[in-house]
């Protein structure tokens, strides 16, 4: 391990605790409770209590276990979002990629996070695809229910298991007592060669003792861009057409006393021409993969005294992901490529013994199927049922001068084995300072497309060697951060990271363009992010960020930076910049009427057109937006956007050497967005 990245720092936390002792315990969120989850003021952002450890206590930011970012509602309606891509590019060490088809994922310091590294919840409730473990954004996700996101900018396996082993995504909506009411939005955006958008939501929710009902959701359509695509022949096409995004949301929640239902119906399609690899789809024609899920999600939690409590939980999803069907722009009917559905089934339970001190221990242990039917596919043989045992343990304990955390998981696999994940944390908010030391181990299991590609390949009469089934993903994360709040209006942070990744889950075709999964040897990037933050009494806020990484070492050639001569860039892996800066500043004009500007600056990247390696220059996106409230009426706001003002039209690269050229994105555009409160 690279210890000397760490040395100075660690040095100077030895410091820096010593003379914490001494700071102010009266402005520590310890004494924040969780009461004052909804609705806080923005000044008290940095003590939001999040909910990143296993026993589902609330724990301030300042002190969580974890590299833990948090946007509000307002944060996202001031700034005009028009969908979670807006809202998640200010985050540090975010960026999005081209996979295939038309489809953008993401990626998280450095790495491809796409196919099954990072977890996306919308109330409990995974939205990752069980399929490959990909998650889709553009115009994807409902922004009006949202009530605060909770980003873990790191590993959270322990927690969540599969699919969390970069990052976790924990999308929470508004409560039924927060809305209480409803609410309907609409927005209509346009770039300068066709339309962009149009959209609405709605929600509505409203308590009767102890009843809680909620309602909300989404239709919308929208385009990637309006520019023309490019393939490694020569071809191309205009984007305005055959490229929409169609989203369709539902999420229903009742809740009584201590039994909590929630019902998700989340059905995505993407329209594509640009094809898999080098080359587009025939002219006539293009591809539309569906992405559907239905799921449920059942709570139920007992407290047999207010130190002891079980918390149990059923889960159940059926989901529809990568149906591509093959539509013509005549009179032929559509043609279904491929189908396959995957059901998923989960019993998870677990009990919290917890002191007065906020001392705790978690036991818990689930299980969980995933079942396959291949309804269309080129696999002969049917999929085996994948099942896992797990069990987990985790407590913390406060000390005088840190409190210490630890946590360690372990899985049983019918067709992988067993994993074990342990992870440790010393944390202390000081008032003014915070540190935080985390070390975690994390993982990617491989999932039934995985397994169903590789044995597709050994079925194939063109292929001459048979291969082996993947083996599962390991990674090891050691963070630092450290926080400064000199002032209830400044807080500065800093967090060091290094990542070494073992086994490799990777795509790859052979020599015939015939596609399976191998597991590379390994991949390591180390990296810093900080970020400053300062809110006004009444004018305002502003958020500046910058991050950075560096690859050091990358023994997976479809992550490599090179050319026939060899690897040219050591420091960087394919699709990422290595530098990233944001800024969000909001002004009150007035107190109904405000605006809002985000910059994002991102620095030169690689990616690669066919086999030819192509630069991509830095791009600077700034947006604009203006916010009317409670205009005319109360309850009425009007919006008014710009977004890439200065029509820097920037692309998104493939994170990996697929072959596939860099995806136009979206150019400049004008957004009108009416919403009404009652």
């Amino acid at each position: 391990m690279h210890f000397r990245f760490f040395q100075h720092l660690l040095n100077s936390l030895l410091i820096f605790s010593v003379f914490s002792t001494h700071a102010n315990e009266l402005q520590s969120c310890d004494h924040l409770s969780t009461n004052n989850i909804v609705d806080l003021d923005l000044t008290q952002l940095s003590s939001i209590p999040v909910f990143v450890s296993a026993n589902q206590k609330a724990t301030c930011t300042k002190q969580a276990a974890g590299i833990v970012s948090v946007i509000t509602s307002e944060e996202i309606l001031n700034m005009g979002a028009r969908d979670l891509i807006d809202v998640l590019q200010l985050v540090p060490g975010f960026n999005f990629g081209v996979d295939i088809s038309n489809v953008v994922g993401l990626g998280i310091r450095g790495i491809q996070a796409h196919e099954g590294k990072v977890a996306v919840f919308i109330d409990g409730i995974n939205l990752n695809e069980h399929r490959f473990g990909t998650t889709q954004f553009g115009n994807h996700f409902p922004i009006e229910q949202i009530d605060r996101i909770e980003i873990i900018r790191g590993p959270g396996s322990i927690v969540h298991g599969n699919f969390a082993e970069m990052g976790v995504i924990n999308i929470i909506s508004k409560t039924a007592e927060q809305i209480d009411g409803a609410k309907v939005s609409a927005n209509y955006g346009r770039f300068q060669d066709g339309e962009a958008r149009k959209n609405i939501e709605w929600i509505a929710g409203k308590k009767w003792q102890d009843l809680e009902l909620s309602f909300s959701g989404k239709r919308g359509i929208a385009h990637r861009s309006d520019q023309t695509y490019h393939d490694a022949a020569g071809n191309s096409f205009d984007m305005s057409d055959n490229n929409e995004l169609d989203a369709l949301t539902l999420n229903f929640d009742a809740k009584y006393k201590n039994l909590d239902v929630r019902l998700l119906l989340d059905d995505y399609s993407v329209d594509s021409r640009d094809g898999f690899g080098k080359t587009m789809s025939k002219p006539g024609r293009y591809l539309t993969n569906k992405f559907q899920t239905y799921a449920a999600n059942i709570n139920f939690q007992h407290a047999f005294s207010p130190a002891i409590k079980l918390d149990i939980n059923g889960y159940f999803s059926r989901q529809n992901p990568w149906e591509r069907t093959r539509k013509y722009l005549d009179d032929r009917a559509p043609l279904l490529r491929e189908r396959v559905y995957v059901d998923y089934y989960k019993l998870n339970a677990k009990g919290t013994f917890a002191s007065e001190a906020g001392n705790y221990l978690v036991l818990g242990s689930s299980i969980s199927l995933d079942k396959f039917d291949l309804q269309k596919a080129d696999l002969k043989q049917p999929l085996p049922t994948f099942s896992s045992y797990t069990v987990y343990t985790e407590g913390s304990y406060s000390l005088p001068w840190f409190n210490i955390l630890a946590g360690v998981r372990f899985d049983a696999y019918n067709e992988y084995g067993t994993n074990f994940a342990p992870r440790i944390a010393i944390t202390k908010d000081y008032g003014i300072f915070h540190f935080k030391a985390l070390y975690s181990h994390a993982f990617r299991i491989p999932t039934g497309g995985n397994y169903q590609k590789n044995a597709e390949y050994n079925e194939n009469p063109d292929t001459t060697e048979e291969i082996s089934q993947v083996d599962p993903e390991h990674t090891r994360t050691t963070e630092i951060e450290l926080g400064f709040h000199p002032t209830e209006y400044l807080d500065w942070t800093v967090n060091l990271f290094h990542i070494q990744s073992d086994d490799i889950i990777l795509y790859t075709v052979d020599q015939d363009n015939i596609d399976f999964f191998i597991n590379a040897k390994g991949q390591d990037t180390q990296g810093i992010e900080t970020g400053l933050r300062y809110k006004g009494d009444s004018w305002g806020y502003l958020d500046l960020n910058y991050s950075y990484y560096q690859s050091i070492k990358n023994t997976a050639e479809k992550y490599q930076i090179q050319t026939a001569e060899g690897q040219i860039h050591k420091k960087l892996n394919v699709g990422f910049p290595s530098h990233k800066v944001t800024l969000n500043a909001h002004n009150n004009i007035t107190s109904t009427l405000s605006l809002n500007q985000t910059l994002i600056f991102a620095s030169d990247k690689y990616g690669y057109n066919g086999d030819t390696l192509t630069h991509h220059a830095p791009t600077w996106v700034y947006n604009i937006y203006l916010r009317q409230k409670n205009l005319f009426i109360k309850g009425f706001d009007v919006g008014l956007g710009v977004y890439d003002l200065f029509n820097e039209k920037s692309e998104y690269v493939q994170p990996y050497h697929g072959g596939h050229p860099a995806l136009p994105g979206r150019t400049r555009e004008a957004m009108l967005k009416l919403s009404y409160q009652y």
